[in-house]
């Protein structure tokens, strides 16, 4: 899937405000191989692969692959649970370097909340065969 695509799932979800209820992943911990964010406007997996992160949307919990662990209670899920994407933008566009210049979705952030209300970001990484999730400090 290509970075655009990618993007916009993200994107609407941003638009519509979806809150996010649950996150889930293969392991637990800030390296996983697929990470599982369900929105209430719908449900997204991320895996990473040759060019990125890919971002699929998922229509139904019966499509999603066996053994998945909540993160509800790992950093820095437990702090956005509940709270609304309000935006998804690729890493590294803001020194001109990273996704945008390749064509690749190596870096990945998400918003919780606005900018006005203590807004959380996400960061999502691209590393092999894992992704790496963290906490973009403030």
């Amino acid at each position: 899937m290509s970075l655009r695509a990618g993007l916009e799932i993200l994107e609407r979800a941003a638009e519509a405000r979806g809150r996010i209820l649950r996150a889930e992943a293969d392991r637990e911990g800030a390296r996983v191989g697929v990470l599982v964010l369900t929105f209430d406007v719908g449900r997204v997996l991320m895996r990473p692969a040759d060019d990125g992160i890919e971002v699929v949307h998922v229509e139904s919990r019966e499509a999603l692959p066996d053994g998945l662990a909540s993160l509800e209670e790992e950093e820095p899920w437990w702090r956005v649970i509940g709270q609304p994407i309000t935006a998804a933008w690729p890493g590294g566009v803001e020194e001109g370097v990273g996704a945008s210049g390749l064509g690749r979705l190596m870096v990945l952030k998400l918003r919780f909340r606005e900018e006005q209300e203590n807004p959380r970001v996400v960061l999502l990484e691209a590393t092999g065969s894992a992704i790496r999730v963290g906490l973009e400090a403030s």
